[in-house]
């Protein structure tokens, strides 16, 4: 049971010690101002009076005594002392090369200029200053220390407190579930009755004529549907004028890819219908699930058409131009939750990332393409869909270069088609 937001509070004793120190540090180089400029003044006026009978006429060898007495001070870096004329009679000091602030007063005799006196006192680094600072700077994190761990004593929740949190969050989460149990219920008991109700309606028939009702009933329907992966919502601010040719050319790819699967797997291109063509929200194809290989054809066209998306959104983007990558899934009905294989197939869509692949077949589907494609759960299903959907990890070696050769053809054109039907001739590798 840790305190809350115990970060946030060592983010704010973190500031406080920083700030705390720096402004010690000021208030401390500010009393050494003033202290040095007092002491410059002092001893400077001292200087003078003690040296003034040597300098008229000058007594070199007492003055650099006199010199080398004062710069046993600490504070002093250097000591000049000069003729009228700003002849060097006599220096001293420990540290001449090191800077600091220069008091300079001139050694009047009778209203008469006889030398002046330089002495350079040391401005301590703010290096210097932390030194002489630190137990103060010593003390101050140790009161910072203090109070994070008061903090963390004081704001630590008791263990009646922390139950009651877990209790009532346990009572939240059984409500939740409570809720969507019945919005279930709700939802199964009104398609219920909604069947009920349009099974009253009808007039009786025979028994001959309702497994002929029933067959017309069914939906045979197969969907696939791709759309762009488009987080940061680029569509909606760029212009027309890029999106539309850009919409034009998926199309393109798109129907090329309907035609050449199409042909692999002897199907006429025309049973696949085209509901949407692309546009902001994609594009929508179906076909019959009564088509031979209609299933893999219809998987095939989107496989290859993400392997054409990736290479058109690689191209366009080393040119700085417009390019989105997308994400298609393919359907059937879902009686449950009263979705055609359109509908399902775009809510399934929604799910997804760029460059995923989402499924949702019956049984005997999910078998006639299991040795072709590696299936995996979606993960955090919420749905009917989701929970029985499965997303493509992979295909086998042989639909994977099915679906490289029809990429190249679509790309390459003839020269690809050439060399995909003619592998070993010397003039199509050529």
């Amino acid at each position: 049971m840790n305190a809350p937001r115990q970060g946030l509070f060592a983010s704010l004793l973190i500031v406080s010690f920083a700030l705390h120190t720096f402004l010690l540090v000021i208030a401390t180089t500010h009393q050494l101002n003033e202290n040095r400029a007092s002491q410059g003044q002092l001893m400077t006026s001292q200087l003078v009076t003690d040296s003034l009978t040597e300098l008229e006429p000058a007594n070199t060898v007492s003055l650099a005594l006199l010199a080398n007495r004062y710069a046993t001070n600490p504070s002093v870096a250097s000591i000049r002392i000069l003729d009228a004329n700003k002849q060097v009679l006599a220096t001293s000091g420990m540290s001449q090369t090191r800077q600091g602030e220069v008091f300079v007063r001139d050694a009047l005799q009778n209203e008469k200029k006889v030398g002046s006196i330089e002495i350079t006192l040391i401005q301590p680094s703010i290096g210097e200053i932390l030194r002489t600072q630190w137990l103060a700077i010593l003390i101050s994190l140790i009161i910072h220390g203090l109070l994070w761990l008061a903090y963390r004593a004081i704001a630590r929740p008791s263990r009646s407190e922390y139950l009651a949190r877990i209790n009532n969050e346990s009572r939240l989460k059984h409500e939740i579930q409570q809720l969507t149990q019945a919005l279930e219920v709700e939802k199964q008991n009104t398609v219920t009755l909604i069947a009920q109700a349009k099974q009253q309606a009808k007039p009786k028939v025979t028994a001959v004529s309702k497994p002929l009702e029933q067959d017309t009933q069914t939906d045979h329907t197969l969907a696939l549907n791709i759309q762009f992966y488009d987080p940061k919502q680029l569509l909606n601010s760029v212009n027309q004028s890029v999106s539309v040719p850009y919409f034009k050319l998926c199309q393109i790819f798109l129907n090329k890819s309907i035609e050449l699967c199409a042909k692999h797997y002897q199907l006429s291109p025309s049973h696949v219908h085209v509901i949407h063509e692309f546009n902001a929200n994609g594009a929508d194809l179906s076909i019959s699930d009564q088509e031979p290989y209609a299933v893999e054809c219809l998987l095939m066209i989107g496989s290859v058409f993400q392997l054409l998306s990736d290479v058109l959104y690689k191209r366009y983007r080393e040119d700085k131009r417009f390019a989105l990558q997308t994400r298609s899934a393919t359907s059937t009905a879902v009686a449950a939750m009263q979705l055609d294989a359109v509908q399902a197939a775009q809510r399934l869509t929604s799910h997804l990332h760029a460059k995923e692949s989402a499924i949702y077949l019956n049984n005997e589907q999910l078998k006639a393409i299991s040795e072709c494609y590696q299936l995996v759960a979606m993960p955090n299903p919420s749905s009917v869909l989701t929970r029985h959907a499965f997303m493509q990890n992979g295909m086998n070696t042989e639909c994977a270069e099915v679906a490289q050769q029809i990429r190249t053809e679509i790309l390459m054109g003839k020269k690809a088609k050439a060399s995909i039907e003619n592998p070993t001739d010397p003039q199509s590798e050529a």
